[in-house]
């Protein structure tokens, strides 16, 4: 998929709550939102109101997932628990269907991390955050990218100094000035992509 249609599906889920186009189906668990297109690609928008940050954001201790269709690996790692608990949300929601592909926003980028590993499918996450604890490295992270900005302090969270990192492959941009206050959010992601891949600094598709 190109990055850039994947960056603006991510920015539109943000409005599906209000109007929602045919081919997308919601899930919506609580605080959890994300939504499935027809083509089976998992969309999981980020935080959109205080429980995101009280249920998961700031839920740092660390945790692994449990559920029968979990790949034994990825299984196995050990996670931000927060992070965790919302990924285990969706994938619940979802059931018995498996996502092609995977894309999300700050939270919903942690939970596509954790997704993609567990259901083996390419995930793309912008703005991503580091859900997982430990240096181990699981099967499918090759199939994640994460596509990131220097001056986007959430993007350091939870500090690596306690062991967490982002899984996976990731793509670092660097603006030229920053914008404070705004550099977390998909309309500026999207401009300094379009930025980015003009000057050939970042891949244009993934998988590639």
């Amino acid at each position: 998929m190109d990055l850039l249609v994947a960056a603006d599906l991510v920015k539109s889920s943000y409005k599906w709550h209000r109007q929602r186009p045919s081919n997308v189906e919601p899930f919506i668990r609580g605080h959890v939102q994300a939504f499935l297109l027809s083509g089976h690609t998992l969309v999981i928008p980020g935080s959109g109101e205080l429980k995101d940050y009280t249920r998961s954001n700031l839920v740092i201790s660390p945790a692994k997932l449990h559920w029968p269709e979990m790949d034994r690996a990825a299984g196995n790692a050990t996670w931000h628990k927060g992070f965790a608990q919302h990924a285990l949300v969706i994938a619940k929601a979802l059931g018995r269907r498996k996502p092609k592909m995977i894309i999300g926003h700050s939270l919903g980028a942690a939970a596509a991390q954790i997704l993609g590993c567990i259901y083996g499918v390419p995930a793309v996450g912008f703005a991503s955050p580091m859900p997982m604890k430990g240096t181990m490295r699981l099967a499918h992270e090759h199939l994640v990218l994460n596509v990131v900005r220097n001056d986007d302090i959430v993007c350091r969270m939870p500090p690596a100094q306690l062991g967490f990192r982002r899984v996976g492959n990731t793509e670092v941009m660097h603006p030229k000035r920053i914008n404070i206050g705004e550099d977390h959010s998909m309309t500026q992601y999207i401009k300094l992509m379009k930025i980015e891949r003009s000057e050939q600094k970042i891949v244009k598709r993934w998988p590639h």
